[in-house]
């Protein structure tokens, strides 16, 4: 057993044969203890506390381990390639974000922390500059993504988590069905000992000119865990439960709350069967309720959609050592619900000013997934150097059914003069099977100690494209000077995007049809009809091998990138590196010009969209434990692309305008970020958790009376984003068994002026005014720890 002062070993002990260890002349300070055996898992507590004078008795139960048999040639030297693959991820220790402000309650909350990843002020997540819809998002190996839409939805509490990671470039061939990143996360098993943890227990309240105005938030968190049969079956429970009313700062109170209401829950049981076998299954639970959904200043509430949506995901998964490598076998099923409503009947009207009337879409739909993917790792080969090889498959059957009907939108001018009047057809039932396939091959290839190679293939399958898609990938780790602990990273790679339902089901979404006026209110153009069709994809791509069928798209992208990392000493690690992704074969959607005599036209989903991404990277992490570490990031980037992806008109709440097609810079475009953020234990037992964020502002586009794009779309900025937040907390022990720890959290203390809107519409007369400032602010919470 060891003590550790960081990542040092302080002291050390052998148990006896009672299996009992003793430490004396221990100096007083925060420890963590370790604990090994052969042929069983390696036991670890954090955050020892031996400050006191006096001893301390603590228990750390073994789990046995599942036995992996191979043979192992003995060295003198450990190669620092042995694991490292060419696939750099980036972290984000759950533990250590979960102090930051804002309190982060799910993985999707603490994905922004990383390098590349951001939230757009509408609150979905992009990767590389990329929607939730180009990503992939697996728990313990499972794919967790909506079928229907390719969103993440409510994802797992952080609570459960044990390590998230987010690949940008993961040359290895086992990753797939993205184009843009994939997040992958691992929950934590049960403990040796029963606990449990709540935090946040009671709500917070709005207080305003020193008057309570009600409730603002409640988001208790309930977690669990311990061993349901000592050594044998071990158990892990994490639920919240949330009510959040976010203010929308541009409205006035009390009609400017966006509410949220559901409840997050994650259950896990781990079985060790033998110490060849581990079973662990898994339930995930996440219903909630969306009021005024989407609302800021131009869409007031009453044009704003309600939402219900309903995730469930289950798995179950079987790790076997198998001929001296391990076999996993992991099961899961999915199931996305999600039906959305206005609040009337009223025909929903743009105009420059802002909106009015009624949400003009209503969404009932239901989608699920069941899924296999098998997996199988060798025991080492050693032959010119050492192999390790990795092969796999994944089987799933999806659905989508469900309806979408809409109602009249009008575009107005400033006036309210109508400019332009769009109505719909009664929407079609839907049902959408696709049956998916895939398959890789990988090996690490260890040369030498200094060098390592990756080489992969991948093949997918969609049925309702029509495709098959090979993807071949490489890449390299090498240390050039073993002492300085230098590794360089470098790959390449085709990836493939999964293809929604959503897209196969548009043809039956309502079609559209459009009349135009004159500022005397008289029709001038139209009626025309719009009917909703899929494409066909003609140019030919080296490995996609596909039928010449509507429908047939291949979203891909090449991806290149080069990292290089470097410890500077045991607690500081520098990276920098450059990732270049060429996405093409996007499917968007476009509108074809009505036929002159018959005044029909096509609202036409095509494959041929594009988009180029740049990243230049420099991190650093600085860790003397896991209560002080500190993370620093700076991204440059430049993201263009055609900009009628066909998420924003075909996801969950869909927008009515339909303009032409560009080229232009994407909605995510942010050319620099920094980041800086960590959690440091200070004297006192005191502990303060920094966030700063200074980056360039998300661009937006300049519109005319119709809505149309003036000028190069996205060419304008909103002003510099400047944000320096912390968290200042302390634990008050009750008695033995509950600790309370108090925490305050202050928000924009610069109080820098950050607007979170724009008049963008040159026929309003404040065109090009900022507003929506979040000024300087700060709350209390407390959490109850066992």
């Amino acid at each position: 057993m060891q003590l550790l002062s960081g990542t040092a070993v302080a002291y050390s002990a052998v148990t006896g044969a009672d299996g009992h260890a003793r430490f004396t002349r221990v100096n007083p300070a925060h420890y963590g203890l370790a604990a090994e055996r052969d042929g069983f898992e390696p036991a670890r507590r954090d955050d020892l506390d031996l400050t006191g004078s006096a001893a301390v008795s603590l228990d750390l139960t073994l789990a046995p381990a599942l036995a992996r048999h191979e043979s192992v040639e003995v060295s003198d030297k450990v190669s620092p390639l042995d694991e490292e693959h060419s696939a750099g991820g980036a972290g984000v220790p759950p533990q250590a974000v979960k102090e930051l402000p804002g309190r982060p309650a799910t993985v999707a909350d603490a994905l922004p922390m990383v390098p590349g990843v951001l939230r757009r002020p509408g609150g979905g997540l992009v990767i590389s500059a990329a929607g939730e819809h180009r990503s992939a998002m697996v728990v313990n190996s499972a794919d967790v993504t909506d079928p229907a839409t390719g969103q993440f939805g409510l994802t797992v509490p952080i609570d459960v988590v044990e390590s998230m990671n987010v690949y940008q470039t993961p040359f290895l061939a086992e990753y797939g069905r993205f184009t843009a990143g994939i997040v992958s996360v691992e929950t934590r098993r049960g403990g040796d000992k029963f606990k449990w943890e709540l935090n946040d227990p009671f709500p917070d309240f709005r207080i305003r000119s020193y008057h309570l105005r009600g409730l603002r938030d409640a988001t208790p968190r309930l977690n669990l865990e311990g061993p349901l049969i000592e050594g044998k079956l071990y158990f892990s429970e994490g639920v919240d439960y949330i009510i959040r009313k976010t203010e929308v700062f541009e409205l006035p109170f009390p009609y400017n709350e966006k509410k949220q209401q559901g409840v997050n829950s994650f259950t896990q049981l781990d079985w060790i069967a033998s110490s060849t076998q581990l079973v662990t299954a898994t339930v995930h639970a996440a219903p909630q309720r969306l009021d005024y959904a989407n609302m800021d200043y131009f869409n007031p509430r009453p044009t704003t959609p309600q939402a219900g949506t309903k995730n469930y995901t289950g798995t179950l998964a079987h790790k076997w050592t198998l001929f001296g490598g391990i076999l996993d076998d992991t099961f899961s099923f999915t199931r996305f619900d999600a039906q959305v409503w206005g609040q009337g009947q009223q025909d929903f009207t743009m105009a420059p000013q802002g909106n009015s009337g009624s949400y003009f879409a209503q969404q009932n739909r239901r989608a699920s997934r069941i899924g296999w993917a098998p997996t199988y790792a060798t025991a080492s080969l050693h032959r010119l150097g050492t192999h390790n090889f990795k092969f796999g498959a994944s089987l799933a059957r999806s659905t989508d059914h469900g309806q979408i009907d809409e109602r009249p939108v009008n575009l107005a001018d400033a006036s309210g003069q109508l400019l332009e009047r769009i109505t719909f057809a009664p929407g079609q039932g839907f049902h959408m099977h696709d049956a998916e396939f895939a398959a890789f091959g990988q090996d690490h290839w260890l040369l030498t100690p200094k060098l390592a190679l990756d080489f992969g293939i991948r093949a997918e399958s969609q049925q309702v494209s029509d495709a098959l898609r090979v993807a071949p990938r490489a890449g390299i780790a090498w240390t050039p000077v073993a002492r300085t602990g230098t590794v360089i990273r470098a790959g390449y790679g085709l990836f493939y995007d999964r293809l929604p339902l959503n897209v196969y089901s548009f043809a039956a979404y309502p079609a559209q049809t459009v009349s135009y006026f004159n500022p005397a209110g008289q029709l001038t153009a139209g009626p025309f009809l719009y009917q909703n069709q899929l494409g066909t994809v003609t140019a030919r791509f080296p490995f996609v091998f596909q039928e010449q069928d509507p429908g047939n798209f291949s979203p891909r992208s090449a991806t290149a990138s080069i990292q290089i990392e470097q410890p500077v000493n045991a607690h500081l690690k520098l990276r920098a590196g450059y990732m270049r992704n060429r996405s093409d074969g996007l499917v968007l959607l476009n509108r074809v010009a009505p036929d002159p005599v018959t005044n029909t036209g096509t609202n036409l989903l095509t494959g041929n969209g594009q988009a180029r991404y740049q990243q230049f990277e420099i991190t650093a992490r600085v860790r003397w434990s896991d209560t002080r570490q500190l993370f620093f990031s700076y991204v440059r980037s430049h993201a263009r692309g055609d900009l009628n992806d066909f998420a924003t008109f075909l996801g969950t709440f869909a927008v009515p305008i339909l303009r032409n097609n560009q080229f232009g810079n994407l909605p995510a475009d942010l050319p620099n970020r920094f980041l800086a953020w960590g959690l440091v234990q200070l004297p006192w037992g005191f502990r303060v958790a920094p966030l700063i964020e200074m980056r360039s502002g998300f661009p937006y586009s300049a519109l005319d009376a119709s809505q149309n794009w003036v000028g190069a779309p996205n060419s304008r900025r909103f002003p510099d984003f400047i944000s320096v937040d912390s968290r200042f907390s302390k634990d008050f022990k009750v008695n033995p068994k509950y600790t309370v720890r108090l925490s305050v959290s202050s928000y924009n203390l610069t109080n820098h002026f950050n607007p979170e809107a724009v008049h963008p519409n040159e026929a309003d007369p404040a065109y090009g005014f900022f507003f929506g400032q979040r000024g300087r602010f700060f709350t209390a919470d407390f959490d109850v720890l066992f």
